[in-house]
């Protein structure tokens, strides 16, 4: 008899069971809507020039690989810091932030969310809706999750009164986990008003921002995504702050990220950095390197970075226009519904609108791929099967 008889089989994670089911299919013209990835014109996942770039100096001139320090590579967290937070302002709080290089940006979250359970054990406020590993991450810290409103999938809206009026009602300390651009799954974003009224309301109630950074670059620029982090870093509050390399270096499988914890001073920050890195230690012991390294090389070096840049730019900027003709190429063929609220979101996702029916119905008999509650990636759209998605949405939709 196995000692592991009882364990129960779990259920499949739903946008990587989506990606396997996608594989088995054997249609040519199937068209894969749901994973979380970056994909070109022509539907592949890129290594962008100026990685290979960095690699290359790294094969020739890196002597070893032992380990890191338990809080990661010194480089690559100063050169994140600062395109986080911003160069000078980097430099004037550093001493008050800790910062970790993670496994990637999930280690990021977990990372922090253990810190918040062991600390502060207050419960914590996620998005209706939000990336669903948000709740299994923090659930497996031992927190509790709770929802709080943000987008009315009734009129494809932002709902800021539902979640003021919930967040009004927290207790001090609670934890509210926070999205600084590119919402994921919506796409829509709180505007500059918003967070600034936020801030007002995290300070009265004394709430602690958690924001989940994956996306700096992918919404209107590097500097406009952070727009919010630094806003927050400049008016006082302590927070944390999730970042991930994998989107805008594409550095997926590198799992290259880093958590930083904001704190009141120096003092207190030296106090978490000891903290957390006991957690890390009895966790995965050390960070990888070689991501990190990437990473770090180029911030490093003005004229990579500056490739990077327009990596970036571009990639942002083939994100939009799928997004815009998508909305152009519905707008004139749907009799049924509007669907010019996708045009509003920024980043790889948007809510189609579609039942989870007419899902069923559109990956079974259309092999169009996308989770059930009709959320879709924009980056599986390329100008070959933009028409073949259209049509196989315009059908779905107009058979109720």
């Amino acid at each position: 008899m196995s000692h592991f008889e009882r364990v129960k089989l779990a259920p499949s994670d739903p946008i990587l069971g989506l990606t396997t089911a996608f594989a088995n299919d054997v249609r040519k013209d199937k068209v894969n809507l749901g994973v979380g990835l970056y994909n070109n014109e022509k539907l592949k996942t890129p290594v962008l020039a100026c990685v290979k770039e960095a690699e290359a100096l790294l094969l020739t001139t890196q002597m070893s690989k032992e380990y890191l320090p338990i809080d990661g590579d010194r480089l690559y967290l100063d050169q994140m810091g600062g395109l986080v937070f911003g160069r000078a302002s980097w430099e004037m709080e550093k001493g008050r932030i800790a910062s970790f290089q993670t496994v990637g940006g999930t280690g990021a979250l977990k990372i922090g969310g253990t810190f918040l359970k062991e600390e502060t054990d207050r419960l914590i406020w996620i998005s209706t809706p939000s990336w669903p590993n948000h709740r299994g991450v923090f659930s497996h810290c031992g927190l509790k999750v709770e929802n709080y409103p943000y987008y009315d999938t009734k009129h494809y809206k932002m709902d800021f009164d539902g979640m003021v009026s919930c967040l009004e009602k927290l207790e001090p300390g609670s934890i509210v986990l926070l999205h600084a651009s590119c919402h994921n799954p919506t796409g829509v974003d709180l505007g500059p008003a918003q967070w600034e009224f936020l801030y007002q309301l995290f300070k009265t109630k004394q709430l602690i921002p958690f924001f989940d950074f994956a996306y700096q670059g992918f919404g209107n620029g590097l500097e406009e995504d952070a727009a919010a982090i630094r806003y927050f870093l400049g008016s006082g509050l302590e927070f944390l702050v999730a970042v991930s390399n994998a989107k805008n270096f594409s550095l997926y499988g590198e799992r290259a990220g880093c958590l930083f914890i904001v704190s009141q001073s120096a003092k207190i920050a030296e106090k978490i950095t000891s903290r957390v890195k006991q957690m890390i230690r009895t966790n995965y012991s050390n960070p990888p390197m070689h991501g990190a390294k990437i990473v770090a090389h180029i911030l490093n070096t003005p004229p990579l970075a500056k490739e990077w840049e327009k990596e970036l730019t571009q990639m942002r900027l083939r994100i939009l226009a799928m997004r815009e003709l998508l909305v152009l190429k519905l707008k004139s063929t749907s009799k049924n519904i509007d669907f010019s609220h996708l045009k509003e979101g920024r980043g790889m996702f948007g809510f189609t609108g579609l039942k989870a029916a007419q899902v069923e119905k559109i990956i079974s008999e259309y092999g169009i791929y996308m989770p059930s509650d009709g959320r879709i990636n924009v980056c599986g759209l390329n100008h070959d099967n933009i028409d073949a998605v259209v049509s196989a949405m315009v059908a779905v939709t107009a058979e109720g």
